[in-house]
């Protein structure tokens, strides 16, 4: 009886174990699938990023996300095979040091743009112009680097903490919000000095076209400025806007409690919906 009992418990123990390893594996693939999407969309935006000079940091930077994407493409065979799975984890591991280097430089440049003094406007607004190509970089690597994250721990199946696998995202966040700001700082103190009205559209006159039309002015206020393009205006506002910052994903997903149907042969996972 003792024996049958033994083998009682690790019958149970057993399907316990393999419940749990389907549960795991269900709820690996649900949260890849939407960090797959997080990434389609990511990829698209650098794909927008025109008139780019730096041919060898773009092609880094599309590698980058392609590569990424690629891993959470081929989630379900990565995740049934333990062997590739380990594989893609230490895959991640060199593809964050890829995204940090990137985003570094990204920082470094928007940093030494905001170290730029007494432009006149058409300086200026060629700088606009390039501080706009890598002010979306920066954006879309931080946004890789928190999906890369977010890969590992699900690729770990709950066996390492969330905490160690967003380790670095505070440290790039800060880094990132530092630079935006150093930005934001240069943009209101230049715009200021050339009397640049965003919301206007437009910039006070200087030099010789200020002086031709100084007595018009004097009876049109109007004549006193003259347009910007809109598009300048536009990125001088993205630049400078105070975007919220991505916020970093606590939750350990593997230690909650999942709901599983089984339903044709198939199993889904029913997220819980959280209260707002």
């Amino acid at each position: 009886m003792a024996v049958e009992a033994q083998k009682g418990t690790a019958v149970v123990a057993n399907t316990v174990a393999a419940a749990m390893g389907v549960a795991s594996m269900v709820v690996g693939q649900y949260y890849m699938t939407q960090i797959n999407a997080e990434l389609g969309a990511i990829s698209d935006g650098i794909s927008e990023i025109q008139n780019f000079q730096d041919n060898e940091y773009r092609s880094r930077v599309f590698s980058l996300v392609a590569h990424v994407k690629k891993i959470a493409d081929f989630r379900t065979e990565i995740l049934e095979n333990n062997e590739l799975r380990i594989s893609k984890i230490n895959q991640l591991d060199s593809l964050e040091e890829e995204c940090t280097q990137l985003l570094g430089q990204a920082n470094l440049t928007l940093a030494g743009f905001a170290k730029k003094t007494n432009l006149d406007y058409e300086e200026y607004e060629k700088v606009v112009g390039n501080a706009q190509n890598w002010f979306m970089y920066q954006k879309s690597l931080l946004d890789v680097l928190y999906r890369i994250a977010d890969l590992r721990y699900t690729l770990h199946l709950g066996a390492v903490s969330r905490e160690q696998c967003i380790a670095i995202l505070s440290t790039y966040t800060k880094q990132v919000q530092d630079t935006q700001s150093m930005l934001a700082a240069w943009h209101e103190g230049t715009t200021e000095r050339l009397k640049i009205d965003t919301d206007e559209v437009r910039r006070k006159r200087a030099g010789f076209d200020r002086v031709i039309h100084f007595l018009p002015g004097v009876f049109y206020k109007d004549l006193n400025y003259r347009s910007i393009e809109k598009s300048t205006a536009n990125m001088i506002r993205t630049q400078t806007s105070k975007e919220s910052t991505l916020s970093i994903d606590k939750s350990e997903l593997y230690l909650e409690d999942v709901q599983l149907i089984a339903k044709d042969g198939k199993i889904y996972y029913l997220p819980e919906t959280k209260a707002e």
